[in-house]
Order: structure tokens, then sequence, then C-alpha cells
């Protein structure tokens, strides 16, 4: 069997913002035995110009390398596309497109062998996963929010996040006060036997002292952890901040490759560490970086906020991890995640079951890939 094409294809949600995560690259490796690996990339922008040209890089600079390839062989190709695009590549657009042609590639081989992914990794540790309940603020209306977190309590979900905010005008982030009566008005609609993240996001940019001084504020809600809080480039400032903050700091959806977590993991930069396997490096270097998790005793989260493609991956992913308790799964509406396959993912009480069926064990629509389609 070899690699006899590559397509890559940007899709986009119909968002009214970034913080909802419009786009992403998907990538389909065809072999000359007619199967087809799916895998993607988290790349999102607000115009778009993110997933094409993360497509354009699939297309230029990794089709010519791996047509010819054996698929079977995932870990050997990753490393030469990592060798092969070190004059553009390393981090940012080019991970992004390794990372995407990566997890078909393990997809294609459990295609192939007739197993899921998570058996090929190393093994499945569990058959489901709790999961939380990932959603907007809405800065303008915190009943409205409330509201739609207390329809997935109402499923059984034990922990919502709340993140990022509907514009950049209105985000949270913007206003001290606000920020604590939005997350005062949360605890108090949800009850204290729910978990309440508060995921700041990239709209704003505090600093050390007042991520500091919030975390001191919000600690008295009990929220559970405090996401990204400052730039994900101050990896100094997150070690300042995790040893001083009374609340567990949690970062990484941002980062690149093994080299990039390791450090954030060695430098105790943060308590919780989440990589997104559609940015990180893949499945391959997933496996790599929760090596490096457990070893340094923290806690490993999945980021997955983008599309079905993504969750199906985590949850192959997670489900070959010895420790692991808890993964994101994107409740705001988005064709590419409720509409995108053709057997929805099933989930009781805030769990998610694993399928365990060959490769990511998920089968796509064509006419919600067409619906999506970013028309260049």
């Amino acid at each position: 069997m070899k690699i006899t094409s590559i397509k890559a294809t940007a899709l986009k949600n119909k968002e009214r913002s970034l913080s909802a995560g419009p786009g992403v690259c998907m990538v389909e490796v065809e072999t000359s035995n007619g199967l087809v690996g799916i895998g993607e990339a988290c790349a999102q922008s607000e115009n778009d110009e993110a997933a094409l040209a993360t497509a354009l890089i699939l297309e230029r600079g990794i089709k010519p390398v791996v047509v010819g390839l054996d698929p079977v062989n995932p870990r050997a190709i990753w490393e030469k596309l990592y060798l092969e695009t070190e004059w553009f590549g390393r981090m940012g657009t080019v991970m992004h497109a390794i990372s995407a042609l990566d997890i078909a590639l393990w997809d294609l081989m459990g295609k192939a062998l007739g197993v899921s992914v998570s058996r090929l990794i190393g093994g499945r540790f569990r058959e489901s996963v709790k999961t939380y309940a990932s959603i907007i603020f809405d800065m303008e209306n915190f009943e409205a929010m409330a509201s739609e977190a207390r329809i997935w309590t109402g499923e059984g979900y034990k922990a919502v996040k709340f993140g990022w905010g509907q514009t950049r005008d209105t985000a949270y982030g913007l206003d001290a006060e606000k920020d604590e009566a939005a997350v005062k008005y949360l605890r108090e609609s949800l009850g204290h036997g729910v978990d309440i993240m508060v995921d700041v996001g990239r709209y704003v940019n505090w600093t050390p002292a007042h991520a500091l001084e919030m975390a001191r504020r919000l600690s008295k809600y009990n929220i559970y952890w405090l996401e990204e809080p400052l730039p994900q480039d101050d990896v100094e400032g997150y070690v300042w901040l995790t040893d001083k903050s009374p609340v567990k700091i949690a970062t990484g959806e941002g980062e690149y490759n093994r080299f990039g977590f390791k450090r954030l993991i060695t430098s105790h930069a943060a308590d919780i560490i989440q990589p997104d396997l559609g940015k990180a490096g893949g499945i391959t270097e997933g496996m790599r970086i929760a090596d490096l998790v457990q070893a340094w005793n923290l806690s490993l989260v999945p980021h997955g906020f983008s599309s079905a493609i993504n969750v199906a991956t985590n949850l192959q992913w997670i489900s070959a991890m010895p420790q692991a308790t808890l993964l994101e799964f994107r409740r705001t509406k988005s064709p590419l995640l409720q509409d995108l396959i053709k057997s929805p993912f099933v989930a009781k009480n805030g769990n998610l079951q694993i399928p365990d069926r060959p490769g990511l064990g998920i089968e796509l629509r064509d006419d919600i890939v067409e619906q999506c389609r970013v028309k260049a």
C-alpha cells in the first residue's frame, strides 16, 4: 500500500466570532488500495486564511514528500516531514499541516489493520471519559449564559467551561469588576455541585500581577481552573503565576510539538496541560507529550473546540492514556461538530463513549463537508 494523493479542504463554521472556532483544514490521505485516512488541523482565523494556508502547505509542501510512501509508518513520516520542512516550519501553519496528516495516517493504519487507533498506540485504559461542556461567555447577558449552561448540567454534565466572549469588544477579561460579577452569577446560578472553569482566551492580554489578583478574586467562587490568563508565549509569567495562584492554572492549546511542551512541563508553568492534536503535532507527538506530562506528575486535559474529527482523535488518544480524567467537549452549535459524522458521539451524564471501530471510528457526511467548504 502506498500513498497516492493528499486532498486538503478548508472548512468553516458560519459563526459570529473567532471565539466560536470557525476554521479547520481537513486532510484526506488516499492510498493505492482505496483506503482513505482522515485528519484535521485546528486552523482558526476570522477570514479563513489559516485554513487556506494550511491547505496550501499540504498541497505544495507536504504532498510531494509523502506521495509514494508506505502510510503504515506514521512516526517515520512525522520525522521525515519535521526535518524536510525545517526552513519554513517547526511551528505554526506547517505544524498544523503535519498534525492533520499524522492524524490521517493513524486513522488509515487503523482501517488497514482493522483496529481502533487507541489499540495501535498502546491499548485502551477506558471505554468512556468524563467531559466538560465548553461554551462561550456572554458578558452582555449573564442570565442567557447561565441558562445555556443549565441545559448541559440538566443533561448530567458536572463541569462547564466559559471562555473568551461573543466579540472582541464584549470579551471576558476587559473589566475586572464585571469579570468577577459574571463568575459570581454563574456560581449562584449553577450551585456548588458543578465545576466551573474560566477561560480568559486571547481577546485580552493580562499581566501576571493582574492574573494573580483575578485568581484570588475568583477563588471565592471555587473555580476549577483559570485558563490562559497570560499570553501564550509568557512561559516565565506562567511559572510565576502557577506558583502563587490559589486556583489551578491551565494552558497549552497554542503550543507546538514536544519541544514547546517540554518548556511548559519541566518548568511547571501550569497545573493543567492542554495540547490540541490538530496543532501540536498530531497523535505521534501527542503520545510523547502525554508521557512527559505523566513523568512530571501534572494533569493533561486535551483541548478541542473545532470539529468532530478533533473530538474523535482526542477520544482515541485519551483512551490510551494511563492517567486521564477529563476531556473538553464543545457544546455550542456547529455543523462541523454535530452534523459532520454519520454516527454521532454517544454522551450520557456528561461522559462520552470511546469508539472501538477501525481507525478514528468515524465516517464523514459529504453533504456537510460541501456545505462548510471554503471557496478559495
